[in-house]
């Protein structure tokens, strides 16, 4: 199956919840963003509510990213079996997706207290967490640690990885944010804020298959020497 036809057949199935899921998460961001920023420009002074915000804009910004990939991952790794459904997945993979989440940012975090660029590389490195947690039957036996895997992976493919993140996490999100930010608030602008969130959805899902066809790659390519 070529890339196209994957890409088309993983639309028709995850592009509506997907799709919910980054309306969602996109609004609740706005939502909290702009409440902060009016308590920090408050003429009275800085309301003691903006540590309430703050905290739920963390808990969005931990909660909702691996959702979301959890939501592509799906459509990905049944490509060819589509009896397995969603709830499932969730069931198998999801809890195990946080866990492992939180210890690569944990990481990352270390690294970057102690330097900035090796913090960066790291994140770089834990980009194939996820997909290592789904796709991997060395981690599902125990032979492997997701960090490490995901750092391997990501060590013989660098470069796609590093401009994969440069397009997709960088470039494009700051161009939408610089021309569009202000349309991104559906109670406001809902048309264009739904075009917008479809967009980011289809980006997710076409960033997503080009790593996760690196990462099949990789499992076919550790097979054969096997």
């Amino acid at each position: 199956m070529n890339f196209f036809a994957e890409n088309l057949k993983v639309f028709k199935k995850v592009f509506l919840p997907l799709f919910a899921l980054v309306v969602l998460s996109n609004n609740i961001d706005q939502y909290l963003n702009l409440k902060m920023e009016n308590a920090l420009r408050d003429p009275l002074g800085v309301q003691s509510n903006v540590i309430y915000y703050g905290f739920f804009s963390i808990l969005s910004s931990i909660f909702f990213p691996v959702l979301l990939i959890s939501v592509a991952l799906f459509a990905f790794a049944n490509l060819e079996s589509l009896q397995k459904s969603l709830q499932d997945f969730w069931a198998r993979y999801l809890n195990q997706m946080y866990i492992e989440t939180l210890r690569s940012w944990g990481k990352t975090l270390l690294w970057s207290l102690l330097l900035i660029l090796p913090g960066v590389w790291k994140y770089i490195e834990y980009t194939m967490v996820p997909l290592v947690v789904t796709s991997s039957k060395d981690y599902d036996d125990g032979r492997v640690d997701a960090l490490k895997g995901s750092a391997q992976v990501v060590r013989r493919h660098w470069f796609k990885v590093l401009a994969i993140l440069i397009v997709f996490h960088l470039l494009i999100p700051g161009v939408l944010t610089t021309l569009f930010d202000a349309y991104r608030l559906i109670w406001k602008t809902p048309m264009q804020s739904l075009a917008l969130s479809a967009l980011d959805t289809y980006l997710l899902l076409f960033s997503t298959q080009i790593l996760f066809n690196i990462f099949r790659s990789e499992v076919k390519r550790h097979d054969a020497h096997v």
